[in-house]
């Protein structure tokens, strides 16, 4: 047997460093539903390449519906893993399964995505050029694009002490500071080992709130999180509050809540007034009584908060 060459060799270890799993959360959709479907499928027909350019190696399935959802279209193929959880783990199930995923196919990145998430055809070049750019040294965790529903950007952005969500471009009260640089997960390249690193995820985020507490984990462990210049198109359910369902504001209040009391700086003050200018926003902006009341109720967890 005729010896391998180093090079090569060298080239295949440096192309497995940037093989990727993407791992799509379905809700009562279809995978052939999902903006991104098909995007997924083309870049898995691809040849791994032998450069150091990320390439899709395997994605999952991760179906959180109580009736598992139809995957039509996919071919027979042992680089694809479907895996239906008839009880609804929520995000943080599926994340976790998908790190076990990625650690048994030898993926050090995982590409998290939403059933509602669209993926431009460059978006794992945009990707790999912003790891490139960053030094070696700077540890990155996680690789976030620039994501917009519509035409108003929502991510990355920057989450105060006591729970506002500033925009990219929005700036800062004189007393917010710089806030801690936040993205919604949709979307993001989140390095394996760093995912590994920050475990295990507090119960209380199986859903909502997820996003934030992992990125801020990330950064608190010394990890850094880079910006890519892909744009990517999400649904951001939040934004409709005229449709929300009352149930799962309760449960985006309670996760904020927990999320912000593992804030060194929290102020229980600042975010009671601040709480309190958004339940009136609310009620002045949607007139549901049901979803003001609950919004009002949430005052009161905060004061009662240990």
């Amino acid at each position: 047997m005729q010896p391998v060459p180093y090079n090569d060799v060298q080239q295949a270890l440096h192309a497995a460093s940037h093989r990727v799993l993407a791992v799509v959360v379905l809700y009562n959709t279809p995978f052939a539903s999902v903006p991104c479907a098909q995007r997924l499928i083309q870049w898995l027909a691809l040849p791994d390449p032998t450069s150091s350019r990320l390439h899709l190696a395997h994605y999952l399935v991760y179906d959180n519906s109580p009736m598992q959802q139809p995957v039509d279209g996919l071919s027979k193929d042992d680089r694809l893993h479907v895996f239906h959880d008839a009880g609804n783990g929520g995000t943080r199930a599926a994340y976790l399964h998908a790190l076990k995923v990625a650690q048994a196919q030898d993926c050090p990145w995982i590409l998290f995505l939403d059933h509602d998430t669209d993926l431009p055809e460059n978006f794992l070049d945009d990707a790999c050029d912003a790891l490139n750019a960053v030094s070696p040294a700077a540890g990155v965790g996680a690789v976030v694009p620039q994501v917009f529903d519509g035409r108003i950007q929502i991510s990355p952005s920057r989450i105060t002490s006591y729970g506002r969500v500033r925009l990219p471009g929005e700036k800062s009260g004189a007393d917010e500071g710089p806030g801690a640089l936040t993205a919604i997960a949709s979307a993001s390249l989140v390095s394996t080992e760093s995912l590994a690193a920050v475990l295990p995820i507090p119960v209380e985020f199986s859903l909502d709130y997820l996003d934030h507490w992992l990125f801020r984990e990330l950064q608190r462990r010394g990890m850094s999180v880079a910006v890519s210049a892909a744009r990517v198109r999400h649904s951001l359910s939040v934004q409709s509050m005229k449709s929300m369902g009352v149930q799962r504001y309760r449960a985006i209040l309670a996760a904020e809540l927990a999320f912000l009391r593992g804030e060194p700086d929290y102020s229980r003050p600042k975010h009671l007034l601040w709480h309190a200018g958004r339940t009136l926003k609310l009620a002045l902006s949607t007139r549901r009584l049901a979803l003001v009341r609950a919004c009002s109720r949430g005052a009161l967890n905060i004061v009662r908060a240990p």
